[in-house]
Parts: C-alpha cells; structure tokens; sequence
C-alpha cells in the first residue's frame, strides 16, 4: 500500500512533468522568426493600397483604373518605383530577435504612431506601412524603429507582433507623395516639332519654324539670320522629354512661385498637337521655376483619337504647378538674342 508521502510525491512528480512539457509546447507556439523572408508571399493581383504612417502625416498610393495613384495629388506614380519598393520588401530576410518585450519597444523607435501628427514623437514612435486589399484587409503591416546606433541594420516589428527583430539593411520608405509621382510629362519626337512661338516679358515676340526642304530652323522677322543651332537643338531635346521635381500649389501667378514674370512657349508639331508652356522667368525660394502647361489641337488635325489624347493629357497635367530645374528652366527661357549668331 502506497504512505500518504509516497503518493503526494508522486502526484508532484507528474505535474512537474506535465508543466516541463506545457512550458515547451507554449515556447514552440511563439515561434523565432529570425532567418525568414519578411514577406513571404506578395499577391500582386489583391493589392490595392500601399499606406505610409509618419511623422509628416498619412501617405496612401491606391490602384486606379488609370494605374496606381497617390490619393492626395490624386496623380499617377511611377510603376517602376511602387515595383522598386515591393522587389525590397520580399527580398528582406529578419535578422536577430532583439527583445519580446513591449515596455522597450519606445527604445527601438517602434511605437505604434498616434492618433494625430501633435503626439508624434520621433525618438519613440515607427514609420506604419500597410499593404491592403480592395476591402481595406491586411496582406502586411509592418512598424520601421530606428536605424543600428553601431552597424548596419534597423529595428522591426510586425505590427500584431510585440516581437522586435533586427533587418540587416536599412528599409529607407519615401513619407513625400512627390517621391512617388511618375515625372515624366512629354514624351516627343523632336523631329515633329515645326514651329516655336517665344513670348517673353521682356523681349519682343518671335517663331521659329522648321524648313523640311532645307532640313534648317529660320527666325520668323530675321528669315535670313543666323541661328544657333546647339541652343535650338537644346529646346528641342527639353521639349523631348520635358520632366518635374514636384508638384506645386499656388495661384498661376504667384510671388512665392517666381511666375510674376513669365515666357509663353507654344510648340506645334507636324501632326498638329500643341504644347503651350508658362514658365516662371524668377527663380523660386528652392533656386528652381514653375512650369504649367497644357495641349491643344489645330482644327485641321482634330480627329476622335487626337481629342482623347488631349483630354487624357490636360486631366492630368491641367491646373497644376510643377516644379522643374533651373538648368532644365534654361533651356527654355530663351530671348531672341540667344538664338541669333553675332555678326
């Protein structure tokens, strides 16, 4: 017969064995995700949002039926860096599990950030970034802390996740709407341009057209001058592929945006569409011109498919100020006297 000691020893021994394996089964349960790829998997084809939480505000990029669009400027991105950005995104691999601990998540910089822009602070609070659905579901959403103080490497955590893990390289996200814009704005054959009408405050009016028999640009009021070649050929390649750094608020004629004096630049093409440029002659604070513009059609040349591709080109470009260059802006702002050859 089993003494009462005897038993209770026993009975301890079993609990002690039940506890060992409940302890092992809840520590294979919080699985170290050290060494896997930080998204495994991408469904490009459910993706419809990308969403950017930092400092400076809330930054959204959605699918559109025109392609993938920022929400605020509500103007199209460049497919080459919303691909860029996801190519990185499943390349990462997580490094170390540095702690599980949610009161030293402040230490990384990864506190999940508040509710508005007052309570930010930088030393405590992540960079949100949130890939989403049509229906607003979650495919990832991850919290970005602070860079390595000693190292390469920067501090992460999944946002469901108290778990803060160390990537081996820096997750740089773009917070500017502007960084994400396509930049491009034309896209022409400089062989198609005929015809340049110059307006500048303070110059008088002058054309330029192209001669197809001579192959050779003339001046409008000084057919027989001599002109310039290398300073037409400059207008022509900016015209060509004619870009921005940034898009602008403002009126068209503001003191702030350096358009109090302006350079009306019509080019026409040998099928008949029209670009008319108004670029701000002053530089602005950042050292650069405002540019805005917009396409129209010659009567003779209006068809169905021309007058879509008008309108699809004013929507986007209609109204808006963009920022471009001021070495681009040169090319540009020419007077007469540029383009004419010293006797």
């Amino acid at each position: 017969m089993i003494k009462p000691l005897s038993l209770i020893a026993v009975i301890l021994c079993g609990l002690g064995i039940a506890l060992y394996f409940y302890e092992q089964g809840a520590e294979q349960g919080q699985e170290n995700l050290s060494g896997q790829i930080l998204l495994k998997q991408l469904d490009t084809k459910n993706l419809n949002k990308i969403q950017v939480r930092s400092s400076e505000g809330l930054l959204e990029l959605h699918q559109s039926q025109q392609g993938w669009q920022e929400t605020g400027l509500d103007y199209p991105l460049s497919g080459e860096k919303i691909q860029e950005f996801l190519l990185e995104l499943t390349d990462l691999r997580l490094g170390d599990l540095v702690t599980d601990n949610p009161e030293r998540h402040a230490l990384f910089q990864l506190l999940s950030p508040p509710e508005s822009k007052e309570q930010w602070e930088d030393e405590k609070h992540a960079v949100a970034v949130s890939l989403l659905r049509g229906d607003d579901s979650s495919l990832l959403e991850i919290l970005l802390g602070k860079s390595r103080e000693q190292g390469s490497g920067q501090y992460l955590r999944y946002a469901d996740s108290d778990e803060v893990y160390l990537l081996p390289d820096t997750l740089d996200i773009d917070t500017d709407p502007n960084d994400w814009l396509n930049k491009e704005l034309t896209s022409l054959d400089e062989k198609m341009i005929q015809k340049l009408d110059f307006q500048n405050s303070s110059d008088s009016d002058f054309t330029l057209s192209y001669d197809n028999q001579s192959n050779s640009w003339s001046m409008s009021d000084s057919p027989e001058a001599e002109l310039k070649e290398d300073e037409i050929n400059d207008i022509l390649k900016r015209l060509q592929e004619l870009s921005f750094t940034k898009i602008l608020t403002g009126e068209l004629s503001d003191n702030s945006t350096g358009r109090t004096q302006l350079t009306n630049l019509e080019a026409t093409l040998a099928d008949g569409k029209i670009y008319a440029l108004q670029i701000g002659e002053n530089e602005n604070p950042e050292g650069n011109h405002v540019m805005s513009l917009r396409m129209s059609i010659q009567i003779e040349a209006d068809s169905p498919d021309s007058r879509k591709e008008m309108e699809r080109f004013n929507q986007k470009v209609g109204g808006r100020l963009f920022e471009i260059r001021s070495w681009e802006a040169k090319d540009l702002l020419k007077k007469k006297a540029d383009l004419l050859k010293e006797d």
